[in-house]
């Protein structure tokens, strides 16, 4: 996933507006260099050994916000973690913010080690087959079997499970409905129409746009984070029209996009569901719309990997299992309007049902097709020279 808001910002922004707060999603896809000596299978891990041996510390690399409850940095409410500092103390737990999932994994690269990690899905594979990080047992968090399926199997590379998802949302459009003809609020397409010409904003979202495009070509992508050359020069092609449209391509939730929003300098932006439910808290559910597109939503799942050579594996899961439980689970949902990776979470824990409906809580076909669930892009260097030489045109 491309470049996103950071987190830290994110939150200071939302702690301003007050109310919940979707906390902002994965890093950059600038940099990667793809690892081609993958390792091999080996099955199952297990750790053994008394976690009272371990070294009582985890150094973790995470996004500013999801720091444990009981941390002097968490700040925001949020209970995930707390089952571990009750437990280890939260002087045990030392935070480092580098930026995003490329600057992690090229600090990673060059010699920082970390006991855990907060990636995205889409990264997945690079960690992985950088030899840098090692898999779960799942057998040590009480509750992996009660996570949704899909999410787990795109933590798993080789048939081990390297990553544990935790958070997920969605990327979509928000239209004002006071504005946008309903009959032309039905797919990826509206940021196309030229009715609207001057009131679309799409984001300046590298490889996120590209993807988009991909769904709209004729034909299709056959997979649109997996473009071929000439897919990506259809894809090119597509992005060139609509960008005249833009009133312009917004580059922060909060520092230009939101407030042209609530201005009604633009109608049509690609936007996550915090922005839905910010601005309909604010301007009313009455002209507020998010689209459910009939190519399907883009979505994106984070979770937590394991550092190679963390001397507190056992402490590690510990950790992981204090985010994964189900009350920890509900509170990200009801606190910052974010998705869950636990299956156990019901509508009925959910205090907005118009939330718990956007974010399909309950609904084992939440991240079935049509959605496009963020994964690897193999060549992603050649999406971010398509996306440069769109703005460039």
């Amino acid at each position: 996933m491309d470049t996103r808001m950071h987190r830290r910002d994110f939150l200071k922004s939302s702690a301003a507006l007050g109310g919940a707060a979707l906390i902002a999603g994965c890093g950059s896809s600038e940099g990667i260099t793809q690892n081609t000596e993958a390792p091999a299978s080996t099955g199952p891990v297990s750790y053994g050994g008394s976690i009272d041996a371990e070294p009582n510390k985890l150094v973790i690399s995470e996004w500013p916000g999801y720091e444990a409850g009981g941390t002097k940095a968490q700040t925001y409410g949020m209970l995930a973690g707390t089952s571990y500092t009750d437990k280890y103390g939260a002087k045990s737990l030392k935070y480092a913010d580098i930026g995003n999932d490329d600057k992690v994994l090229s600090a990673v690269k060059a010699g920082q080690k970390f006991d855990l990690i907060h990636p995205c899905v889409g990264y997945v594979e690079d960690w992985a087959q950088s030899g840098l990080v090692q898999p779960f047992d799942t057998s040590l968090l009480p509750s992996f079997a009660n996570l949704n399926p899909a999410l787990v199997k795109g933590g798993q590379f080789n048939g081990q499970q390297y990553a544990i998802p935790w958070d997920w949302g969605y990327g979509s459009v928000i239209y004002r409905t006071d504005m946008v003809d309903p009959a032309d609020a039905t797919g990826w397409e509206l940021f196309w129409n030229e009715k609207y010409k001057g009131k679309i904003s799409m984001w300046d979202g590298g490889v996120t746009p590209v993807s988009i495009a991909g769904l709209l070509t004729d034909p299709p992508a056959a997979d649109i984070f997996a473009q071929t050359n000439d897919e990506l020069d259809r894809s090119k092609e597509l992005l060139i029209k609509q960008k005249p449209l833009n009133k312009f391509y917004w580059t922060s939730e909060y520092g230009n996009m939101q407030p042209a929003f609530k201005s009604g300098d633009v109608w049509i932006v690609y936007a996550w569901p915090a922005d839905y439910k910010q601005m309909g808290d604010v301007m009313g559910y009455d002209k507020v719309g998010y689209l459910n597109p009939s190519q399907g939503k883009i979505a994106w799942v984070c979770g937590f990997m394991m550092g190679k050579d963390t001397e507190s594996p056992l402490h590690a899961h510990d950790y992981v299992e204090s985010y994964i439980n189900l009350k920890a689970s509900a509170n990200l949902v009801n606190d910052f309007a974010y998705g869950t990776s636990s299956a156990s979470v019901t509508p009925a824990m959910i205090k907005d049902e118009r939330l718990a409906t956007e974010l399909g809580i309950g609904n084992p076909d939440t991240f079935a097709p049509p959605a496009h669930v963020f994964k690897n892009i193999p060549n992603r260097a050649d999406y971010q020279r398509v996306w440069a030489e769109v703005k460039a045109s």
